[in-house]
C-alpha cells in the first residue's frame, strides 16, 4: 500500500471514529430524534463506501475463498489482469519475467494451478490460450527424466479406455518426433516397413535391374534357366513371389538359396527376365 493510500485509510478511519463518537454523545445526552437521525445518516454515508469495498473491491485474501463463501457476492464481471511486460523483464532476477501473472507451488506434491468450470457442449472451454500474434499459444515443459509430459483423459483414470478422440485439430502438417503406435486402427506390428518390402528386376541373362535391398543377381544354369538373387539381409523366413516378363518363360519356381540371403528362381521354358518380390 502506498503512503497516499495509507493516509486516505487513516483519514477515513478517523472520520468513522468521529462520527461514532458524535452519535454516542447524542444518545448519551438524550438528544432529540432529529439529531439522532442526522448522525445516523452521516454515519451511513461515511461507512457505505467501506461496506461496498469489503464485498467488491478488496484485495485478494490469501488462503481464503474470494470474494467470499456466499453466492450473493460472487463476481458478475470478468476480473482482468492486464500487463505490459517484455520477455525477460519484470522478474525478481535479471533476465527473468515476461508474464502477466505467475503461480507456483513449491511443494513436491505439485499443484501449481487449477481451473474449473461447468461448460456445456458448444460453450467456452474451461481454459483458453489465444495468441493474437504469430507465436505459440501454449508450452508444456517437464524434466527430461519425466515419464510423460502430461495426460489427456476422459475421466480420472487411464485404466478405463474411452472410444473418443482425445483432441481435434485442423492442422495437416507432420509433427516431428511424434510417433504413433496405431494408424487407422492398425497396430504398428501390423504395418510393413520399406525395408521389409524387398524386390528385384532380373534380366534374361541374370543382370540386376531396379531393386530394393538386392545386392547381386546371376544366371546359374541354362537347362532349365536358373537364377540366383542375393539380398543384404536374412530372408530365410520371408515369402517369395516371381513373375516372368515374357510369356514364353512358362512357370517359375522360387526357393531359398544356399544361404539365408539368397533366392533361387527356376524357369520351365526359355530364359526370360522376371520380377521378384520378397515380403518379410
Amino acid at each position: 500500500m502506498s503512503p497516499l493510500d495509507r493516509y486516505r485509510r487513516d483519514v477515513d478511519s478517523s472520520r468513522i471514529e468521529l462520527t461514532w463518537a458524535s452519535l454516542r454523545r447524542s444518545l448519551q445526552a438524550g438528544g432529540s430524534g432529529r439529531h439522532v437521525l442526522v448522525a445516523s445518516l452521516v454515519l451511513a454515508l461515511v461507512c457505505s463506501p467501506w461496506a461496498v469495498a469489503a464485498t467488491t473491491g478488496d484485495s485478494l485474501l490469501g488462503g481464503k475463498r474470494n470474494p467470499g463463501g456466499s453466492t450473493s457476492v460472487e463476481y458478475k464481471k470478468e476480473t482482468q489482469i492486464i500487463a505490459d511486460i517484455a520477455q525477460g523483464a519484470g522478474g525478481v532476477a535479471k533476465g527473468t519475467g515476461g508474464y502477466s501473472t505467475r503461480q507456483s507451488n513449491k511443494s513436491s506434491s505439485g499443484g501449481g494451478a487449477i481451473y474449473g468450470c461447468r461448460a456445456k457442449v458448444g460453450k467456452n472451454a474451461c481454459l483458453a490460450a489465444v495468441n493474437l500474434a504469430d507465436g505459440a499459444a501454449f508450452k508444456f515443459t517437464v524434466d527430461a527424466k519425466s515419464a510423460a509430459v502430461g495426460e489427456l483423459l476422459f475421466g480420472p483414470s487411464t485404466n478405463k479406455p474411452v472410444d473418443k478422440p482425445p483432441l481435434a485439430t485442423n492442422g495437416t502438417g507432420l509433427v516431428k518426433n511424434l510417433n504413433s503406435d496405431a494408424v487407422d486402427g492398425k497396430h504398428a506390428a501390423d504395418l510393413v516397413g520399406k525395408t521389409e518390402l524387398l524386390f528385384a528386376t532380373v534380366g534374361a541373362t541374370g543382370s540386376l535391374g531396379d531393386n530394393r535391398g538386392a545386392t547381386t543377381a546371376e544366371q546359374t544354369g541354362g537347362t532349365p534357366p536358373t537364377y540366383s538373387v542375393s539380398f543384404g539381409s536374412d530372408i530365410s523366413k520371408c515369402a517369395y513371389t516371381a513373375n516372368p516378363t515374357d510369356t514364353t518363360a512358362g512357370t517359375l519356381g522360387v526357393s531359398t538359396g544356399s544361404d539365408a540371403k539368397s533366392v533361387i528362381v527356376t524357369e520351365s521354358g526359355t530364359a526370360s527376365g522376371f520380377h521378384l518380390q520378397v515380403t518379410c
